[in-house]
């Protein structure tokens, strides 16, 4: 790309306002932008937990190699392990989400392929169809009519076909129905495939919501990233025996990288033994999501939300930009999220509940969020 093209382009984003940039967090806030969901990553005694049980083992901080090389190393062989005996799947352990997912489309799906897709998922997953060069449908978002509309249309001009969905959708705060898409995949008598991406559930809802449905045969794959509620870096993908063999040799964005470090994967393994002992951060992340959505109704302040997530829609780009700044010059860390990451027009605010926030906080946050929706017009 020329110089002067790419001058232009950013020249038009900043008119836009809708120009990125790194900014170093130098203040306290009260963080509304964390997806550390049960607060985990700021609990310093489950670090200090973490430390006293591997003070003995020498975990270093690179793994320097690829897994097919030496990067394999027992303590991943163990995570893997102890992953298919909760999901009675084979697991794969990736550096990200993104690349789990990018990997596991392009891999296991070509251009014969047909991907049904809801409008609303992760760019990762676009970035996947788009590379195996599938036909790609998009059904509308959460609208299960819709989806049986491309079924019924499709299911017999393809003999692969993927059906993909996330669990909770971090822009909306809305959630899928895990048991009416295995309903369509028994309806149509196992004709398509399905991928469901676990990102923003897994640990709010435990193992996640394909687990807690008792839907773990009817998934095909089940994508966890584990930068969220998990506290962490990685991606869990959980398939069958045949795909984790062809991904091994055939997935590039495995093949080609760098193992998670030991110390990492060890403080995954951590969390996933420990999971089931979080319940009482799980009752108090509903609780107050509970409380914010009933206040924000007493402010008629509208969300769709239903999570702990929770999306406010301002429009357009520069009131937006002006209410969270005026909320950030007040203590509150919360950025703006504008297209292309939502559709133009719906530029929004993104307000991220975990355990540790109170109902005191969100009592002033409201009050303040209402105040300048009322006067930055």
């Amino acid at each position: 790309m020329r110089e002067e093209d790419i001058i232009k382009e950013l020249s038009k984003l900043k008119k836009d306002e809708n120009y990125r940039s790194l900014k170093s967090i130098d203040k306290k806030y009260i963080n509304f932008s964390s997806n550390d969901y049960l607060g985990l990553n700021e609990d310093r005694e489950l670090r200090i937990e973490f430390f006293e049980k591997y003070k003995n083992v020498d975990l270093m901080f690179s793994s320097s190699s690829s897994r097919l090389l030496s990067g394999t190393y027992p303590i991943i062989i163990k995570l893997e392990k102890i992953l298919e005996k909760i999901y009675n799947k084979k697991a794969l352990l990736f550096n990200s989400g993104y690349d789990a997912n990018t990997c596991l489309i392009e891999t296991l799906f070509y251009k014969n392929s047909l991907i049904i897709s809801d409008r609303y998922n992760h760019s990762s997953i676009y970035a996947g169809i788009k590379a195996s060069e599938a036909k790609l449908l998009r059904y509308r978002h959460l609208d299960y009519n819709h989806l049986e509309e491309i079924l019924k249309k499709y299911s017999l001009e393809y003999d692969d076909i993927l059906v993909v969905s996330e669990t909770i959708y971090s822009m909306d705060g809305d959630k899928a129905d895990i048991k009416e898409l295995v309903q369509l995949k028994n309806k149509y008598k196992f004709k398509f495939k399905l991928l469901i991406d676990e990102a923003h559930s897994f640990g709010v809802s435990g193992y996640g919501e394909c687990y807690e449905a008792d839907a773990l045969d009817l998934v095909d794959y089940i994508v966890i990233p584990l930068g969220k509620a998990g506290a962490s870096i990685g991606a869990y993908v959980l398939m069958d025996e045949l795909s984790k063999e062809y991904l091994i040799n055939k997935g590039r964005k495995f093949i080609y990288t760098t193992a998670l470090p030991p110390i990492n994967v060890a403080w995954n393994l951590f969390i996933l033994e420990k999971i089931e002992k979080f319940d009482f951060r799980r009752e108090r992340l509903i609780e107050i999501s509970e409380y914010t959505r009933n206040l924000l109704s007493k402010y008629e302040i509208k969300t769709i939300s239903t999570t702990n997530i929770i999306s406010i829609v301002i429009g357009e780009n520069q009131r937006v930009n002006r209410i969270s700044e005026n909320l950030q010059e007040k203590g509150y860390l919360i950025y703006p999220i504008k297209e292309p990451t939502v559709p133009k027009g719906t530029a929004r605010l993104r307000v991220s509940l975990t355990a540790l926030h109170t109902e005191e906080i969100i009592q002033k946050f409201v009050e303040e969020l209402k105040y300048e929706i009322d006067n930055i017009l």
